[in-house]
């Protein structure tokens, strides 16, 4: 790639965010060329050519777009009504240079706000991505704000896979005291192959308990993540990173699912409480769980 941050500068006169360009100097391999016509590794980013060739297009055929924007990656074709017709046109995914935020942007310039920084926009995405290459089992980390919830949730998922409705790879139980001594539980005693150390805590800072999952700290994401999730099981690197911030008097179920019925899983954890963290497989199944939890509506697995 050669350095993209300068090649940008050289090239379209714009200063790359940090969390930006220190994204593209790690992941921009596995980036599509062509993000408009194949699907890309991650929420339509494109290469450092389509960034550079778009923005230039961009630049050339609407005179009103910004010199300080870039135009970073494909969101897909919305519909508009144009003289009470509908017509669709191509959204794409844009960087404001000046202050980091991140924006949609369509084919005639009009854009709407995304979120105030490139990191908050990928961080949860991205450590989704990340733990789905490295676990081929579903992992899901839920945070209550009890000592004893994630205990008593494990036992029902216990029961479960007893009964054949689940099937756990692994489930474990981190607890925080109130005098802020930490415990883990193991479901069993799993065979570690290697375990090489690195901190994943700053993917977690200001998520747990009640907040979403904002403020992802890039570089953990980009270097810890990969590394301390090489375990058979739920990495011990992982949780011993979560529960240093993990509140007092709170509990973490983190489970490896290999197969499980939803809607038994939604019916004996219906209205439990608790915070999911992440779920590997998607944005989606998070908000499933998240609402069998609440006690609104069945979830998934």
């Amino acid at each position: 790639m050669g350095d993209f941050a300068t090649d940008i500068l050289q090239t379209l006169g714009v200063r790359l965010p940090k969390d930006y360009a220190g994204f593209m100097e790690k992941y921009h391999k596995k980036l599509s060329e062509d993000p408009v016509h194949t699907e890309s590794w991650l929420k339509g980013l494109g290469s450092p050519g389509f960034v550079m060739g778009t923005t230039s297009a961009f630049r050339s055929t609407l005179p009103r777009f910004g010199t300080e924007s870039l135009v970073i990656g494909y969101l897909g074709i919305k519909t508009l009504i144009v003289n009470k017709a509908y017509e669709e046109i191509d959204e794409y995914l844009m960087v404001d240079c000046r202050d980091g935020s991140v924006h949609s942007v369509d084919s005639f310039g009009v854009t709407n706000p995304l979120a105030s920084s490139f990191e908050q926009w990928i961080g949860p995405e991205l450590l989704r991505t990340t733990l789905r290459e490295k676990y081929t089992s579903n992992l899901t980390v839920i945070v209550f704000a009890d000592e004893l919830k994630a205990e008593e949730a494990r036992l029902k998922l216990l029961k479960l896979q007893r009964e054949g409705f689940i099937e756990l790879e692994d489930a474990v139980v981190v607890v925080k005291g109130a005098d802020g001594r930490v415990k883990t539980h193991q479901m069993h005693r799993l065979t570690k192959k290697g375990g090489a150390a690195g901190s994943i805590t700053g993917l977690i800072v200001g998520s747990i308990l009640l907040n979403p999952l904002l403020g992802v700290v890039f570089g953990a994401v980009t270097g810890a993540v990969s590394a301390s999730l090489t375990d058979v099981g739920v990495d011990d690197h992982f949780m011993k990173d979560l529960a240093a911030s993990l509140k007092p008097g709170s509990s973490a179920l983190f489970t490896l699912v290999r197969r499980a019925d939803p809607e038994r899983v939604a019916d004996e954890c219906f209205g439990m409480g608790g915070k999911v963290l992440v779920n590997s497989l998607n944005q989606e199944r998070e908000a499933a769980i998240q609402a069998f939890l609440d006690g609104t509506k069945e979830g998934g697995e």
